[in-house]
């Protein structure tokens, strides 16, 4: 099989590092494109001895016109950044593209779809196969419990990231609604380090996050029911977990229709194009 041409927006970040060294290593895909913010000061610097995987003959780029040699993307930045690329890329009618942006406005999620109309486009609040698999399961047990139950969900994340709640405990939040077919089931997130004074309430979502230290990412998943609870939860102990996850993402997505998609898709826990 010929390798996929593969390029990585967001290059030289914690995540883009990752995804540059295990594509390198990985037979599905050519790394094609690995790109940086403009004007930054590592273009021109190979992208594999950056992210200590020995030299891999391509230099990091700030333009965006070197992704037209792709067949699919892989975007790790910022939402603004994220949509932007989206735009363009459905405007030249690909290379499709796979997100693992957070913390996106009520503007920009329609833009994603707006894109996704023409470009298949995958977006994932969390790379993770277990994560994605955790997802399908919330969902499950909160059609089955249904809304005599409450939920909290905590996610504790390194201190450097930005947003809180996490894109995942957003995920797994909207999870509980679509078990529990009620979109607008009272949902409040607590300031970052806040703990609980009570558990929820039936039928309501609580968010609680933590940012400390160098944690990778841990998320947990309580169903508070009468006189008991149901405890779910996941925890990463690598980056690397999310850099295959999103490798895995895009093989999948370079064979798929335009369309908007999730990493549910990508397990075949949804009716592919649902999202």
């Amino acid at each position: 099989m010929t390798p996929l041409k593969l390029g990585i927006h967001g290059a030289a970040g914690r995540l883009g590092q990752r995804i540059v060294a295990l594509a390198l290593a990985d037979a599905r895909f050519d790394l094609a494109a690995a790109l940086v913010r403009p004007d930054s000061s590592l273009c021109g610097e190979d992208a594999g001895l950056y992210a200590g995987a020995g030299a891999a003959g391509l230099a990091f780029a700030d333009d965006a016109a070197v992704l037209a040699r792709c067949d699919v993307v892989i975007d790790v930045t910022t939402p603004d950044a994220a949509i932007a690329l989206a735009q363009a890329l459905a405007e030249a009618g690909g290379p499709a593209l796979v997100t693992g942006t957070t913390g996106w406005s009520a503007a920009q999620e329609v833009a994603l779809g707006e894109a996704a109309q023409a470009i298949p486009l995958l977006r994932a609040g969390n790379f993770s196969l277990g994560v994605t698999a955790l997802t399908g399961q919330v969902r499950q047990l909160a059609a089955q419990l249904g809304r005599r139950w409450g939920v909290h969900i905590h996610d504790l994340h390194h201190s450097a990231k930005k947003d809180a709640p996490s894109g995942t405990a957003l995920m797994l939040a909207e999870a509980v609604r679509a078990g529990w077919g009620h979109d607008d089931a009272p949902t409040r997130a607590l300031p970052v380090g806040e703990s609980l004074d009570q558990p929820p309430r039936a039928g309501e979502i609580l968010i609680t996050s933590a940012r400390e230290g160098d944690a990778v990412g841990v998320h947990q998943v309580r169903f508070c029911g009468p006189g008991e609870t149901l405890v779910l939860g996941h925890d990463a102990h690598s980056r690397d977990i999310f850099a295959r996850g999103a490798l895995t993402a895009a093989h999948w997505l370079a064979q798929q229709p335009a369309g908007l998609y999730t990493m549910a898709d990508v397990l075949a826990l949804t009716a592919p194009g649902s999202a």
